[in-house]
Order: structure tokens, then sequence, then C-alpha cells
């Protein structure tokens, strides 16, 4: 893989990751809806009833299909992008028999009794459920979640990826990269991450959701770069910094440039507000 590209990849694992840590909720704090509904991306919240508990105190297991009744009768965005995660987990989990997201987040693998927990909540998953996921995803987008739309892009059109290259025509294909696309301006706009460094790579050069843009890909870079300026530790290499796009600046005339520096300005201003952060650093 091109070195360059290969650094825009790791850059952009990275910004995922941090607008998981970073991002606010709405409300100034987990709601309480979403509270209850993380633990369905924790393995803990999994383990087998204890049977050294008294009868009269043993927890009750909750299983999947119930779950996912609960999250979606609240008729939040949140709720419907949990529902994604715990079919989505499920889905990973019976192909692998382990969860390497979790394993990654928890430095270590699932346990034997992880495994087998893991096992019991998702031994009941049906095809309806599957078929509900990207349902769910695509509320979560909608509902400005952040991550969803970057995971509806991921996707691909109603869960068909192929359809981009086998289908560019499809007057549905073309709406789903409208909406895609959309979801993801309006995001990156909010100085959501994931969704800034999606688009600044979908727009580094043609593809098959959108044309190459570097006044784009400029704006959102700059962007970033500013944000992981205040976001990492002294000395901490910065994935965004100049030696490494000058390639890309150097494509823009003066005018594009200075349009490029507004749009990230004002991205890093909204990320500011969200943060608390009244300057730099």
């Amino acid at each position: 893989m091109n070195v360059k590209f290969t650094s825009i990849a790791i850059a952009a694992a990275i910004a995922a990751v941090l607008a998981l840590v970073y991002w606010p909720a709405p409300d100034g704090g987990a709601p309480e809806s979403v509270a209850s509904a993380a633990p369905g991306r924790s393995l803990e919240s999994y383990l087998s009833i204890d049977a050294s508990v008294p009868a009269a105190e043993m927890p009750v297991v909750v299983s999947l299909a119930q779950r996912l009744e609960r999250l979606g009768a609240s008729g939040r965005a949140e709720d419907a992008y949990a529902a994604f995660n715990l079919i989505d987990d499920c889905i990973v989990f019976q192909r692998e028999s382990r969860l390497p997201g979790m394993e990654f987040e928890l430095g270590r693998e699932m346990t034997a009794e992880e495994k087998a927990a893991q096992q019991q909540l998702c031994g009941g998953l049906t095809q309806r459920q599957r078929e509900d996921r990207l349902g769910y995803l695509a509320t979560a987008a909608q509902g400005g979640v952040p991550g969803a739309a970057t995971l509806f892009l991921s996707e691909g059109p109603f869960g068909d990826r192929s359809a981009l290259r086998n289908r560019p025509d499809d007057p549905l294909v073309q709406a789903w990269k409208r909406q895609a696309i959309a979801q993801l301006t309006a995001q990156a706009d909010e100085a959501e991450l994931s969704s800034v460094s999606t688009l600044m790579m979908a727009y580094l050069r043609d593809g098959e959701v959108v044309r190459k843009d570097a006044s784009q890909a400029y704006g959102y870079l700059l962007a970033l770069r500013q944000v992981y300026d205040d976001i990492l530790a002294p000395g901490v290499t910065n994935p965004y910094q100049d030696e490494y796009w000058h390639w890309l600046q150097a494509e823009l005339t003066p005018e594009q440039q200075a349009a490029a520096s507004a749009r990230a300005q004002a991205i890093v201003a909204k990320w500011r507000q969200h943060a608390g952060r009244s300057a730099h650093g």
C-alpha cells in the first residue's frame, strides 16, 4: 500500500477513537437510556449468572431480543446505534468466536467465561434481527450519533458495497451516496472527528462515492491538524503535520487555500466549543 495512504488510514483510526473518547453527549452527559444500553458493549455484562448467589438475589438475564426491544422502543438515535452494535457484535462473534474490537479496548483476549456469556447472548440471533441491523444504523446516522455516519458509508448501499461498482447509475445507489455524504458533512460541520477524517480521505482522490476535491480535503486536513494539536500530549507527533501534506496544498490556488482555511477554522471553533476549550491547548 502507498505509504501516503497508509498514514492516512492510521490517522483515521486515531480520529475514530478520539471521537468516541472526546465527543460529548448532546446534553453534556450520557443519557440514562444510553448508559443503560452501554453494557451491551461491555463483556462483563454478558457473564453467566454466578451459581453461588442465592436464587432470590440472582440478576435477571436479559436476552438479546429483550435488549433490542427496549432500545428500539426508546425512539432515541443513540439507542438505535446501541442496537446496531449489539447485532453487529453478535454477527462478528458467531463468525470469529471473539470480539476483536472489544479485545482491543480491553487490551487482552476474551476469557472462556466471557466467550460463553457472549455465546449465550448471541445464540438467539435471528435473521430478522440481522436484517434490522442496517435500519438501526441508518436511524443513528440520520440522528447524528458520532461515528454512525462513517459506518453508514462503510457498509455501502443497503449493505452491498459492490453496488457502488456494479450499479453506479442506479437511482437508489445515487440517492444513497447523496445521503451518505450529506450525513458526513453535517457531522463534520459539528466537528465530529470520524466524519471529518472520513471526508478528508474521500476527497483526496476520485472514488466510488465522490470525485476528488483537493480544496475540500485540505480544509478537513487543516481542521484535523489543529484539533490534534489541542488533543495530543507534548512530544507526540501530529499525524497531520505539514511536511506530509505539502503535495495537497500545492494543488490549490491561494483562493482555494483561503477557503479551506476558513472551513477548517469553523470546524475547530465548533470542536473547542464542544470540548470546553476557549483557546489552543
